[in-house]
C-alpha cells in the first residue's frame, strides 16, 4: 500500500468513528454544534431604573423667557428633564443638588465650530502639513475644552467626519454632542479651495486635505449632487457649501458668488431626500441670494446682507449662523489679518457691514451663535469663544446672545429631521427635554459675564480649563462638572 493510500485509510476511519460515536464539530463560539436545555437564553434581568438627579432651589432661564423662574426644583430622570415644579417630593433614589438659588439653564450650544482646524496651524498653507493623528488628537482636546466651557453642542461646519462623534458618544472620549457637515463643498477657486497652485492643475493628486475629507471641490451639478451624497454616506448630518468668497481664502475675492443656483440645488435635493438640509457659506447678497433660492436653510456670517436680502431670509424663515468677533477691530492685530489680501477682505467686510446690527434688531431673524474659531492657537480658541460671547451681547443684547445659544440653536440642531443623531429637544428646560444643563453663578440675563463674556480677546490673560462661574455641567443626565 502507497503512503497516500495509507493516510487516506486513516481519515476514513476516523470520520467513520466520529459518525458511529456522536461526535460533533465545535460551533464558532467554541461551544457544542447543537443546542440543549443548558443552552437555552436566560431569562432577561428587569432594566435598572434610571438614574435620577433632583435640582433643587435653583432660578431657572427656560432658554426663551426673560423672567426667570425663581426658586423652583428640575427632576432629570435618565436622558431627559423629567418634571419642572416649585417642590418635588415624590422622587425616590436621586441624587438632590441644592442650587443655592444660582440659575439654571440649558447646555450652550455653538452653531459654527471647527473642532478640527483650531490648535494646530495659524496660516492656511500650513493646513496641508497636518497629519491625520494630530488632528484627530486635536480635535479630541477641543472637544474636551467645549465641554468644560459648557457647551453641550455644538455643529461642526466644515470637515469633520463622524469619528470623533463616535467615541464622544460612547463615552471613551469626553465632549459635546457634534453635528457635523463632513467635507466642506467648494467649487475650484471658492473659498474651501486651500490647494497649492500645482494641485490644482488637470489630473493632479488630490491634496492632504482632500484625502482626510476635510475639503472637497466639486464643479457642475452633477459632481456637486455626488460629493454630497458622499458626505451623506459617511455620516454628515447636514451639508455645508461655499456660496461666497470668505476672508481668510486666499483665491476669492469677498464679493464672488460661487456656485450657480442649480449647483446649490443639486445639494439640497441630496440632502432632503434623508430629510437634512443645507447651509450656505455667504458674506455678499448676490451669494445669499442664489442659497436662498435654491432651498438653503442656514446662512452662515451673510455680514454684508442688504435689507431687502433680510427681509427675504426672514420670510423663508432661514436661520442666520452670525459672528460678531470678526467685525471687532481688534482682529487687524491677528497677523493672517494684518496685512496683504487677507486684510483687504477684512476692510472691505468692516465697510460693508454697518448696516447689519440695525437689520438684525429691526427683522429680528433666527440667529445662531457662531464662535467659527480657525487659524488659532489652542489658548486663543478660548478666547475667541469668551470674546464673542460679549461682542455679540454688546450689539445685540444679553438675550438675544442666550436665545442664540440655547433654544435658537436647539431649533436648527432639529431641522437634520430624521436624520438628527440626537432626536429630543435641545436648547430648552422644559419637560421632555433632553438633560442638558448647566448652573451657573448669578443671572446671566443680567450679567453675560456669568458664562465667561470677556471685553479682550488677542490681549486676554490666558486662561485654564473650564470657566469657574459655570458650577456645574451635565449632557445627556450625566453630570461632567460639579463645583456646587
Amino acid at each position: 500500500m502507497t503512503r497516500e493510500y495509507f493516510w487516506l485509510g486513516i481519515l476514513f476511519l476516523l470520520l467513520v468513528g466520529m459518525l458511529t460515536t456522536g461526535c460533533q464539530m465545535p460551533s464558532q463560539d467554541g461551544g457544542a454544534g447543537t443546542s440543549s436545555p443548558a443552552d437555552a437564553p436566560a431569562e432577561e434581568a428587569p432594566s435598572p431604573e434610571p438614574v435620577r438627579v433632583l435640582f433643587e432651589n435653583v432660578n431657572i432661564f427656560d432658554g426663551i423667557s426673560k423672567q426667570l423662574r425663581e426658586q423652583m426644583s428640575v427632576l432629570v430622570e435618565g436622558n431627559l428633564i423629567q418634571s419642572i415644579a416649585r417642590r418635588i417630593e415624590n422622587s425616590p433614589g436621586a441624587t438632590v443638588i441644592d442650587g443655592g438659588g444660582r440659575t439654571l439653564m440649558p447646555g450652550l450650544i455653538d452653531s459654527h465650530a471647527h473642532l478640527n482646524l483650531t490648535g494646530l496651524f495659524q496660516r492656511i498653507e500650513d493646513a496641508q502639513g497636518a497629519g491625520w493623528d494630530e488632528i484627530g488628537a486635536m480635535s479630541a482636546a477641543n472637544a474636551r475644552d467645549y465641554l468644560l466651557d459648557g457647551y453641550t453642542t455644538v455643529r461642526d461646519a466644515c470637515g469633520m467626519g463622524t469619528g470623533l462623534k463616535k467615541l464622544v458618544d460612547r463615552e471613551i472620549l469626553v465632549g459635546p454632542r457634534i453635528y457635523s457637515s463632513g467635507a466642506c463643498l467648494s467649487q475650484t477657486s471658492g473659498h474651501g479651495d486651500m490647494r497649492m497652485t500645482s494641485q490644482r492643475f488637470p489630473h493632479a493628486p488630490p491634496s492632504s486635505l482632500e484625502r482626510l475629507g476635510i475639503i472637497e471641490i466639486a464643479d457642475g451639478a452633477e459632481e456637486v449632487l455626488a460629493a454630497s451624497r458622499r458626505n451623506l454616506s459617511h455620516g454628515a448630518a447636514f451639508l455645508k457649501l461655499m456660496s461666497g468668497g470668505g476672508v481668510s481664502s486666499e483665491l476669492d475675492p469677498l464679493w464672488t458668488i460661487q456656485y450657480t443656483v442649480e449647483e446649490i440645488r443639486a445639494a439640497v435635493i441630496a440632502a432632503e431626500q434623508v430629510g437634512t438640509y443645507v447651509a450656505c457659506h455667504a458674506y455678499h447678497p448676490a451669494g445669499i441670494r442664489n442659497c436662498l433660492e435654491a432651498g438653503g436653510k442656514s446662512l452662515e456670517h451673510a455680514q454684508l446682507i442688504d435689507e431687502p436680502t433680510m427681509q427675504l431670509l426672514v420670510e423663508k424663515g432661514v436661520f442666520l449662523s452670525l459672528n460678531t468677533a470678526g467685525l471687532a477691530p481688534i482682529l487687524f492685530q491677528q497677523p493672517n489679518f494684518a496685512s496683504g489680501p487677507s486684510r483687504q477682505k477684512l476692510e472691505e467686510m468692516h465697510e460693508g457691514a454697518r448696516d447689519l446690527v440695525r437689520l438684525v434688531k429691526e427683522y429680528e431673524p433666527k440667529v445662531v451663535h457662531n464662535v467659527d474659531t480657525v487659524l488659532s492657537t489652542f489658548a486663543q480658541g478660548r478666547a475667541r469663544r469668551d470674546f464673542e460671547k460679549y461682542q455679540f451681547a454688546s450689539l445685540f443684547g444679553n438675550m438675544t446672545l442666550l436665545r442664540s445659544m440655547t433654544s435658537t440653536g436647539g431649533e436648527l440642531a432639529a431641522l437634520t429631521g430624521k436624520r438628527n443623531p440626537y432626536p429630543g429637544k435641545l436648547g430648552v428646560i422644559e419637560e421632555g427635554a433632553l438633560a442638558d444643563i448647566i448652573v451657573v453663578d448669578g443671572n446671566p440675563v443680567e450679567d453675560i459675564a456669568v458664562l465667561g463674556a470677556d471685553p479682550r480677546w488677542f490681549d486676554a490673560r490666558p486662561r485654564g480649563e473650564g470657566i469657574e462661574t459655570i458650577r456645574l455641567i451635565m449632557k445627556d443626565g450625566k453630570i461632567y462638572k460639579n463645583t456646587l
